[in-house]
Formats: C-alpha cells, sequence, structure tokens
C-alpha cells in the first residue's frame, strides 16, 4: 500500500501537512490556513492513511513529529519549492521576462522585412529567446501547422489552406521589376507587364510567394511568360540581373540596398503598383504563448507609431 501512496496524495494535503509541522498544533495551523480544525486534522489522518504510517503522535497540547514525519518533511518542502519555482517562471511568461519565439518566415519577410521588428521586440524583451526559420511559403504552411513553429509569416495564400490555420494580413508589400542601372528601361516610370515577354525573366523556384503572385499576375491578363532560369534566393536574382542575365520582378523591400548603391535600378510594373498581402499563420485552435501574443501585438501595429516610439534620440 506505501508504495503507491505518491499517485493519491495532493499538494493541498502537503501544504497542510507543513503548517501542522510548523505549529505543532491543529488549532493553530488552521488559523494560518483559514482553515476549520476539523478540517485540517481530516487531512493530516488522511494523508497518514495513504502512507500506511502515523505522522504525529499527541502529548499533551501539542503534536510531536513521528519519524515518518520527518522524513516526509524534507521531501514536501522541496515540492512546495520547485512548485512556487514553477508559479515564479510562469509569472515571468505573463509579463514576458522570459520564454521562447518560434518563427517561420518566407524568404523574403524573412530576409528583409522581419528583423527590424524582431530587433525592436529585442529592445522591449530582451530576455526572450528568438528563433526564426527561414523557408518557401509551402515549407511555413507545414511548419505551423505541425506546431513546429508558433507562428508563421508569408507573401501569398495558396489555393487550399488548412482548415487548422487561421490567416491574418498584416501589411501590403509592393513587387517590382529590377534591370541593370544602364538598362533602357532603368530610366522608365512603368513598364506594362506585356514587355516582359520580351525579355529573360528571372524566376524564384516554384512554392516562392513572390513567384505565386507573379503567376498570378500574368494569368490575369492572359500571358504565358517565358522561364529561362530558375533560382531559390532572392540574392542570387539580384547578383544574376546584376550580370546582366536578364530582369526580375521582387519586392522592393529586398532590393532597398542595391538601388541605394546605384547595383539596380528598380521599375514600376505596369499602370499600377503590382501589390501583395503579407499574411500572419497560426494555428486556429492553439492559444498562442504570452510572448507570441506581445510579437503579434507588435506586428500590428502601425510602421510609424513603432518608429516614433522607438527610436532612439540622437
Amino acid at each position: 500500500m506505501v508504495k503507491h501512496w505518491q499517485h493519491n496524495v495532493t499538494l493541498y494535503q502537503l501544504r497542510i501537512f507543513l503548517a501542522v509541522l510548523r505549529h505543532r498544533n491543529y488549532t493553530h495551523a488552521a488559523e494560518e490556513l483559514h482553515l476549520s480544525q476539523p478540517a485540517v486534522s481530516a487531512q493530516v489522518h488522511e494523508l497518514e492513511r495513504l502512507l500506511g504510517l502515523a505522522l504525529f503522535e499527541q502529548v499533551g497540547k501539542r503534536l510531536v513529529p513521528t519519524q515518518a514525519a520527518l522524513v516526509l518533511e524534507e521531501h514536501a518542502r522541496k515540492v512546495m519549492a520547485e512548485i512556487e519555482a514553477a508559479a515564479d517562471a510562469l509569472e515571468s511568461l505573463h509579463r514576458i521576462e522570459a520564454g521562447r519565439l518560434t518563427l517561420v518566415a518566407s524568404t523574403t519577410i524573412g530576409n528583409y522585412l522581419l528583423p527590424s521588428t524582431l530587433a525592436l521586440f529585442h529592445r522591449r524583451y530582451p530576455r526572450v529567446e528568438i528563433e526564426l526559420a527561414i523557408a518557401n511559403s509551402q515549407v511555413v504552411y507545414e511548419e505551423v501547422r505541425t506546431g513546429r513553429r508558433e507562428l508563421g509569416l508569408i507573401e501569398s495564400q495558396i489555393d487550399s489552406v488548412d482548415e487548422t490555420l487561421l490567416l491574418t494580413p498584416y501589411r501590403q508589400d509592393e513587387l517590382v521589376l529590377i534591370v541593370p542601372p544602364w538598362h533602357p528601361w532603368a530610366h522608365l516610370e512603368s513598364v506594362p507587364l506585356a514587355a516582359l515577354r520580351e525579355v529573360t525573366l528571372l524566376w524564384r523556384e516554384p512554392g516562392s510567394g513572390t513567384r505565386s503572385v507573379v503567376e498570378a499576375a500574368f494569368e490575369q491578363v492572359g500571358i504565358q511568360p517565358t522561364v529561362t532560369l530558375e533560382l531559390s534566393s532572392n540574392e542570387a536574382i539580384k547578383r544574376a540581373v546584376a550580370a546582366n542575365m536578364g530582369v526580375a520582378i521582387i519586392s522592393q523591400a529586398a532590393v532597398a540596398a542595391e538601388v541605394t548603391a546605384g547595383w539596380l535600378s528598380t521599375v514600376r510594373i505596369g499602370d499600377t503598383a503590382l501589390r501583395r498581402t503579407l499574411h500572419l499563420v497560426q494555428r486556429r485552435a492553439a492559444r498562442l504563448s504570452p510572448v507570441a501574443q506581445a510579437f503579434l501585438a507588435l506586428l500590428l501595429e502601425p510602421a510609424a507609431a513603432q518608429v516614433s516610439r522607438e527610436e532612439p534620440q540622437r
């Protein structure tokens, strides 16, 4: 009987036991715990029944602990200390003083749009660990769906979204045509989409959010472009365009540094901007951790407000 007692003893009973041990008296222990004296003595007797051992002997008006009580005391104090430590750790999570943020983002977002937001998040919550994986949009869906990552960020929606996932739009992103700075199109205000049939067009790999948006734009106007070169990263595409291998459509955010340096030029596509909506992906039934909730709140803040509140004074 003794070897199975640990499956039935409760924290409530251990807390009462330690109070009785401190006071050596049921009445005083009951006063400390704001319980009735019969309730306290009943819990101690139930604990003794489960253990199969007496914990106290009545000597006059005082309770004297038995050897079993002294042995149990050491372990009960450790258990209660661990419970307090767990409560403190969980409270730290509620205050966002600790924890882990696990994200997966598609390439453009992860490489060019997210770092500044993560830097801002880190300044607000310096003790939170941040883990970011970068993959194409299809992989992002799978990572979040299977629970390997708590949140995902994608550049385009797939045709059939798993019903277990929830997608939330959080910002717009403009796609632009990139060409070498000496290219005939470099100084034009815009180039019609149909003109891209006449040039070598560089593409991202299937499953890429950027490619999905570009394919949809061509399909909408009934154009079948010629794909002559597929590259699996924006960096490779930018270098290929700079080397005069062709032109490409890419996020404006992904090419800002090269345009500033004068290595590439951007041209608007068509009469109106080619835009896409970026989405946050999470599991519909899952409750976000306090850390993830704090990140989501930051992500959805207006960008201008973020800068005005967080930009250090110079």
